[in-house]
């Protein structure tokens, strides 16, 4: 195995091109990273027409790529708050589970505020804890904002 000192051995093209004509990937594999890429970009409809004609089950129930659909929507439109509401209200368990993808919405759409970043992030996530603690969800909580300190669900 080469470390990451070492420097790679040169390969021409035509070496490349005779190695990828070599590669065989079973169909399978390729049928299941098709139907990821279909569900991950939430293409609805191509991913059950594909699921019909190659017989790979997606890994998630299609019909929740419509809610998917209208969050990344909400969220592409600047309308945060209102795609934060949806998803605590269709899955207040998965509000965290999600934030990844609604805070980078967060932050691309800050990106054009002239609002400090941090701030509007901190009254976000004070405000995405109250509304979990007002459904009584257990979820880890950021009890000292000053030092990140997160605790255990109770």
């Amino acid at each position: 195995m080469m470390s990451y000192a070492e420097k790679p051995e040169d390969i021409t093209k035509d070496e490349w091109m005779d190695k990828l004509n070599n590669v065989h990937i079973q169909r399978a594999d390729m049928n299941r990273l098709i139907m990821n890429y279909l569900v991950t970009e939430g293409f609805k409809e191509a991913a059950e027409k594909f699921r019909m004609e190659s017989g790979i089950e997606p890994s998630i129930d299609l019909d929740s790529l419509d809610e998917r659909i209208k969050i990344r929507e909400m969220i592409l439109k600047g309308q945060i708050q209102e795609a934060i509401a949806l998803i605590n209200s269709l899955h207040p368990e998965f509000c965290l589970i999600v934030w990844s993808e609604v805070n980078q919405a967060v932050l691309d759409y800050e990106n054009r505020e002239s609002t400090p970043k941090l701030a509007k992030l901190l009254k976000l996530l004070l405000w995405a804890q109250n509304e979990l603690d007002q459904k009584k969800v257990k979820y880890p909580k950021m009890t000292d904002l000053s030092k990140g300190t997160i605790e255990d669900p109770k």
